[in-house]
């Protein structure tokens, strides 16, 4: 290949090194021809590659001497395997594979493309000997083809190219075929020189590109009804590209709130139903944190309204039918009897008791038509002589147009709680909240230590503010 073969001619060394001239001219004009009359291919399908080999080796099946440090030619560095030869040599096959191609099995192989880049230098001036590309064949299962693509190379940038999007080398190929280890090409030459002006023949790279189609291309063909190219299951499209059932479970998007993912059954992952995270306990602050779920903290609640008075009381005596629990909220701020829901209904209210960092001590009152009663338009009350309802036995709640509001819980008995109330005190801070389960209205009292009228007593405790 005569005609192509002069693209190597791109330097040409002198008695004085190397000289970049007349040679790389003469070679880029003949060059620019050949590059016109080649015609683009389409390409088909989805490629990958170029890859770099990561073995490449003198075969020496076809016999003649060796290339030298045909390693080199493992990627494009100006770091090259050569061979020279005279008076008229052919050199082994330089051998290259290992490509780390991953192509999916089950597509259809299109075609086969293979780069190399190779110059040539004369050292006694272009023209003075010759250089002469033999063979250009695939390697498949370790095996050097029988198609030589040497007459019919074309040029893409620095690289002679055989083979392209469409081309098989004459051989049936699977995916297992480009994926192994063997699979390469081979690539051998002739110079023809007197000893002291053969020329030398310089590969820096030899690239490999493989063209498929088919389920895993990344491309719908016929058949399919999605493509997302790659074989694994679990992410909406199956491995015979055809969408996975609506419900299907798909990959997390690592947000633990928006529930588990599912497929949508039109090849698409989508998050599920929020994640409820009401512990049903109306004294902690529920929330979501997306890497770690549910979040149920002994927080008070933001917002309450505080009273210009407060008194609390904690009893814990034996027998337990003489423990004690008065808490009193006097003269707060305005409120309507709306803004106390309905616990005549369903409206269920909890006093919570926070100290330091542990649980609230929670006391639970749930709505009832026949224990709560209506304050004519100003608030309700509540009465349960059997303290069925965590101890709770009574509860006022009673609204005024004036600062004149009041609230009021009281229980007794051995259904009342025992909270240790020798550590009650221990922080320092006591907040008593009233909440319901319906709205955000909240009434609250906050003792400080100074407000402590008996504490580190494990059967009383005692704090009124002010």
């Amino acid at each position: 290949m005569n005609v192509g073969w002069s693209r190597l001619a791109s330097t040409q060394r002198g008695a004085g090194g190397d000289v970049r001239g007349g040679a790389r001219s003469a070679a880029a004009a003949l060059l620019a021809t050949v590059a016109l009359a080649a015609s683009p291919v389409a390409v088909a399908g989805t490629v990958q590659g170029p890859n770099n080999p990561s073995t490449i080796v003198n075969d020496p099946s076809v016999g003649g001497p060796p290339w030298f440090a045909p390693e080199n030619a493992d990627a494009s560095d100006d770091q090259h395997a050569g061979f020279s030869g005279f008076p008229d040599v052919s050199s082994q096959y330089l051998k290259a594979t290992g490509y780390g191609l991953a192509i999916p099995s089950g597509v259809t192989i299109d075609g086969i493309k293979v780069g190399v880049e190779v110059s040539a230098e004369f050292p006694c001036g272009f023209g003075v000997g010759s250089a002469e590309i033999l063979d250009a064949r695939i390697v498949k299962g370790g095996t050097v083809g029988a198609t030589n693509r040497a007459p019919d190379p074309t040029f893409e940038g620095d690289e002679f190219v055989y083979g392209g999007p469409t081309d098989l080398w004459g051989e049936a190929w699977t995916a297992s075929d480009v994926n192994a280890a063997d699979f390469g090409f081979v690539f051998r030459v002739r110079t023809v020189g007197q000893p002291s002006c053969a020329p030398i023949v310089l590969v820096d790279v030899i690239r490999m590109s493989v063209y498929y189609t088919g389920c895993a291309d990344g491309q719908v063909g016929s058949g399919e009804e999605c493509d997302d190219g790659n074989l694994d299951g679990g992410d909406c499209c199956s491995p015979t590209c055809q969408f996975e059932a609506s419900g299907s479970p798909c990959a997390s998007d690592g947000n633990l709130c928006n529930g588990s993912e599912t497929c949508d059954g039109q090849g698409l992952c989508q998050s599920g139903a929020a994640l409820d995270c009401d512990d049903g306990n109306l004294c902690t602050a529920d929330s979501c944190q997306p890497l770690t779920g549910c979040v149920n903290a002994a927080t008070p609640a933001m917002g309450c309204r505080t009273p210009m008075k407060s008194l609390l009381i904690l009893k814990d005596k034996s027998p337990d039918e003489k423990d004690q629990l008065i808490w009193k909220w006097i003269k707060e701020p305005p409120t309507t009897q709306a803004e106390f829901v309905v616990p005549t209904g369903t409206t269920q209210y909890a006093l919570c008791i926070y100290s330091g960092s542990g649980p609230a001590i929670t006391y639970v009152v749930p709505g009832d038509s026949v224990k709560w009663k209506a304050l004519g338009d100003k608030g309700y009350k509540y009465k349960n002589v059997g303290g069925a309802a965590d101890g709770i036995t009574k509860v006022l709640l009673k609204g005024s147009t004036q600062n004149k509001s009041k609230c009021r819980v009281k229980g007794a008995g051995a259904d009342l709680k025992d909270p240790a109330l020798e550590q009650l005190d221990d922080a320092g801070l006591v907040v008593v909240q009233l909440v319901n389960d319906q709205t955000s209205v909240c009434f609250e009292s906050t003792f400080t230590a100074a407000d402590f009228l008996v504490a580190d007593d494990p059967a009383q405790f005692k704090a009124k503010s002010p």
